[in-house]
């Protein structure tokens, strides 16, 4: 019995609903009780119409699959789909992802057949509207296909995907070769290991691996590593350095104790400058496009050289000046005497703040503050 018109539209319904509910996809000879049921009990147009026989069924969605402005598809006999992420607040596949890759890193095809409730014949159809999507990014190890997350389902996911989970199993911004096949746990571990350092989401380090989601962790590290010795090559500099010198002696130091430069030198850079703004943060540092300073120690080391040279002036005048200008000008031998590093121009920038800071003092304690 053909259907007409108005009932092919109530099937059409039925069956859109039972897709958004199974991923998508009608399996007649699973679910026809369901359809009929569904159907029969919708408000059709003719009585004789009611009653909905398993050819008459079959013959519908066959019509329908072909018709130009309907959106089910025919797979195969008896299988139909209907794209479901056309469904305005349809979430089913996207929760299942994100519970799926909450727990696994790496997912076989068969983990997703079953998950999903596929026929073995659908996995790859499925698969393929998937990573189409972004929504999965599929892995090819030797003759089988892995999958993991893609940038589309992580937007719908917090802290789900392969950076974020390599990023919570790192220690230090690196993670152990072992530690890395255990959260694989896959046959194809390394395969899936060139994958993650093509698709830069790890850099091989010999036997452990960074991972670049978390390098500004690793930069962390490596700046609280060489603390130490950089706070030292800051007082051996009455605490300013030219910022190129002090950009090397970062360097040198990662270099002299840590191998990661030359071997991860894709992400040197960002590694760098990770280290760098680490030690500004711990140690107080103010950098500027010439010179950086240590802030807090290098205004004692300016503050006591400008009390110095007011005090042996004071000691060396029988007449104290009148006015600041002259104070200040008395002074410009003893600023000009200053040397603090075989850099010229590190030796200028002291002598600037010790120029500055002077007049400042004289005017405080000889003016009342109040000279011009």
């Amino acid at each position: 019995m053909t259907l007409l018109p108005v009932d092919t539209d109530v099937l059409e319904d039925v069956c859109r609903n039972i897709a958004q509910d199974n991923y998508g996809f009608i399996y007649v000879s699973d679910q026809k009780g369901e359809i009929k049921a569904a159907y029969e009990s919708a408000d059709v147009g003719l009585v004789n119409a009611r009653s909905l026989s398993s050819s008459d069924l079959h013959e519908a969605l066959t019509e329908l699959a072909a018709a130009e402005f309907v959106d089910l598809e025919q797979l195969r006999d008896g299988v139909f789909y209907v794209d479901p992420f056309g469904v305005k607040g349809n979430m089913n596949i996207t929760r299942e992802l994100t519970n799926l890759f909450g727990q696994r890193l790496v997912v076989t095809g068969e983990t997703l057949r079953s998950r999903f409730s596929l026929a073995i014949d659908d996995l790859d159809f499925f698969a393929d509207e998937l990573a189409e999507r972004n929504y999965l990014r599929r892995i090819t190890a030797g003759k089988r296909d892995y999958y993991t997350i893609g940038p589309q389902l992580k937007e719908h996911a917090d802290d789900v995907g392969l950076d974020s989970r390599l990023e919570r199993e790192a220690s230090n911004g690196k993670i152990a070769h072992s530690d890395l096949e255990s959260v694989i746990d896959v046959d194809a571990t390394a395969d899936v290991i060139r994958y993650l350092d093509r698709e830069g989401y790890i850099v091989d380090l010999d036997g452990e691996y960074l991972v670049e989601e978390a390098i500004d962790e690793y930069a962390q590290y490596l700046a609280v590593e060489i603390e130490d010795a950089i706070e030292a090559e800051f007082e051996d500099s009455s605490y300013v350095l030219r910022t190129g010198e002090f950009e090397q002696v970062v360097e040198n130091e990662i270099d002299s104790r840590f191998d990661v430069l030359s071997t991860a030198r894709s992400v040197r850079g960002e590694i760098l400058e990770g280290a760098r703004e680490t030690l500004v943060d711990r140690l107080g540092l103010e950098e500027g496009r010439e010179m950086v300073e240590a802030v807090g120690p290098f205004e004692d080391v300016v503050e006591d050289h400008a009390r110095r040279i007011l005090t042996d002036l004071k000691a060396e005048q029988d007449q104290l000046p009148g006015t600041l200008p002259e104070w200040v000008e008395l002074a410009e031998d003893h600023v000009a005497e200053l040397q603090v590093s075989n850099a010229t121009a590190v030796n200028e920038y002291v002598r600037d703040a010790v120029r500055e800071r002077y007049r400042d003092l004289v005017n405080e304690e000889e003016f009342g503050g109040m000279a011009a």
